[in-house]
């Protein structure tokens, strides 16, 4: 089962960690969209349609949980289910909690969060999804559960097609040829479930690997453009940046904040 998540965090350096670091493929999680406020958010979660969402509380312009009223009181007005909230904090004060639980909010971690907290937590929520999920199919037509299946596959297969050509790349018409379907529909679907178009989803693939390669000094930052998929560092560089706001060398050293207009 293919879930997506979003990511609202004020903090830049917070939330390119969360987003290019966490392993989302291996816990069966497609990353969907990032947003630093309340606001954006819940722009983000009417385009994404999210199974779970990651949120700061204290946050500009709409904190977390304002959010997550919101947000549950448009889910209600619309007769939809609302996602699985997980709450990254770095406030304890029990008002929070309180708060939170009233909201249906099942996890409450403390920053800094440990990985197999955080993780343990992802899974949880998962588990909750799918057994969810499980007793809603019970209730559907076999021809409206074959319908639904069938999406998620051809989403799951382009994904994996992304995944596994990420570095000689892949173009949606090649995807769609091998899945059987036509490149219009795919491009659809693919929108349609991950937010994200099939090329732009293919520079986060790599964006997110070129992180993961520059936690290890001994790799250039030359070589991990390569080793992603770019010929051209200094193009590689322009999309690592507009992707996180920092230069791929500025990502490895540890910046807190993109650079200033300034410079």
């Amino acid at each position: 089962m293919m879930l997506k998540v979003i990511v609202l965090e004020d903090e830049p350096t917070v939330r390119r960690e969360l987003v290019l670091l966490t392993p989302w493929d291996d816990m069966g999680i497609v990353f969907s969209g990032e947003a630093s406020n309340g606001i954006e958010g819940l722009a983000l979660a009417r385009k994404a349609d999210p199974d779970i969402v990651l949120t700061d509380i204290r946050m500009p312009g709409m904190d977390g949980l304002v959010f997550i009223a919101e947000n549950e009181k448009r889910r209600l007005a619309e007769g939809r289910r609302g996602p699985e909230y997980i709450i990254l904090s770095g406030h304890s004060e029990f008002e929070y909690a309180r708060r939170a639980i009233h909201l249906g909010v099942s996890e409450y971690l403390l920053k800094p969060v440990d990985d197999e907290e955080f993780r343990a937590a992802l899974l949880r929520a998962k588990q909750r999804i799918m057994d969810l999920s499980v007793r809603s199919r019970a209730e559907k037509t076999l021809f409206n559960e074959y319908q639904g299946n069938a999406q998620e596959g051809y989403i799951g297969g382009a994904i994996r097609i992304l995944k596994d050509r990420y570095i000689q790349g892949v173009t949606i018409e090649a995807a769609a040829s091998e899945l059987g379907i036509s490149a219009g529909h795919l491009s659809r679907l693919f929108r349609q479930e991950t937010g994200y178009t099939f090329t732009d989803y293919l520079m986060y693939v790599r964006v997110k690997r070129a992180a993961e390669l520059l936690r290890d000094p001994a790799v250039k930052v030359y070589e991990v453009a390569d080793l992603v998929g770019y010929a051209d560092a200094r193009y590689f560089a322009q999309v690592f940046r507009k992707i996180t706001g920092l230069t791929p060398r500025e990502f490895r050293d540890g910046r807190t904040e993109p650079p200033s207009a300034q410079g």
